[in-house]
Order: C-alpha cells, then sequence, then structure tokens
C-alpha cells in the first residue's frame, strides 16, 4: 500500500495521481502509468513534502489542489521490462554477480594509522572537486607500485 498526491482541478474534480519529470521541474498527473508518480510507504513520508509539491501543482494547475491518499494497488503489467526480465531470470543475475565477484573479489585489511595519513594527503580531486574514494585512491596507488616494480625500482 503507497500514500500518493492526487491531483485535483479548482473545480474539486479529480484528474489523477501527480508525476514529475525533468529533474523535478514539471508536473503532471496520470491514472495508468503509476509506478511514475510519486509515492511513499507512510503517510507520514507524503506529508513530509505535500506543501512543496501542492504549491508547485496550484501554480501549473491554476488554481487545483493536490490530498493525500492510498493510491491503486500497482498492476504486474506496469513494471518495467527490466524489472520484469530480473524477476524471469534470478538464476542469471546471481550467475553474473558470482562470476563478477570471482574475479573482482573485495579485500578487506586496516592499514596503519601513519598510511592513512599519508593517503590523506595524496588523495586528489576530480574535476567537480570531489575527493577520490578510497577505492580509486588505493587502485591509483597499486597501479603505481605495480608499475615501479615493473621497472624494477
Amino acid at each position: 500500500m503507497y500514500y500518493g498526491y492526487r491531483c485535483y482541478t479548482k473545480e474539486d474534480e479529480p484528474l489523477g495521481w501527480l508525476y514529475t519529470f525533468s529533474c523535478d521541474t514539471e508536473y503532471a498527473w496520470t491514472n495508468r502509468d503509476l509506478h511514475w508518480c510519486k509515492r511513499w510507504k507512510t503517510e507520514r513520508g507524503a506529508k513530509k513534502h505535500f506543501d512543496s509539491y501542492n504549491k508547485r501543482w496550484q501554480f501549473k494547475s491554476q488554481g487545483g489542489y493536490l490530498k493525500i491518499e492510498v493510491m491503486p494497488e500497482i498492476i504486474e503489467s506496469e513494471k518495467s521490462p527490466q524489472q520484469r526480465w530480473n524477476e524471469a531470470n534470478r538464476d542469471a543475475l546471481y550467475q553474473a554477480q558470482e562470476n563478477y565477484n570471482q574475479k573482482r573479489p573485495i579485500m578487506s585489511f586496516r592499514p596503519k594509522a601513519e598510511l592513512l595519513e599519508w593517503l590523506e594527503q595524496e588523495r586528489r580531486s576530480d574535476e567537480d572537486g570531489e575527493p577520490e574514494t578510497d577505492a580509486a585512491l588505493l587502485n591509483r596507488k597499486l597501479e603505481k607500485l605495480k608499475n615501479l616494480e615493473q621497472q624494477g625500482l
């Protein structure tokens, strides 16, 4: 059961369920593709963002309004083709994940404090100014060590 925003006209006529597109800047309603809609598992979650969405819907619909209501169940045919394929081929997904994990195992270790300090000093930033992830930093440093060892240094 989900809670959603039901769209109404200023004459109190129900239109459908609110969904957004274009990075949450465009508002529309639907009665068919409910998986597009804004929905929450709890009424409390729906209330949290209600005022913001309601104000924008009032502007878009020129006086309409939203109400929090229990949404109809989303039927199986409304799932995306990718979701249906994933559900029908769970064994293939599991096997692909196993193969990936075997080729690229997760390694866990606790570096010494002085190595952690050195790694922090060596950390780079990407084009957006975001710091390099731990995985990227360690992979870069291991690649450099491998190249040095191959050169005999």
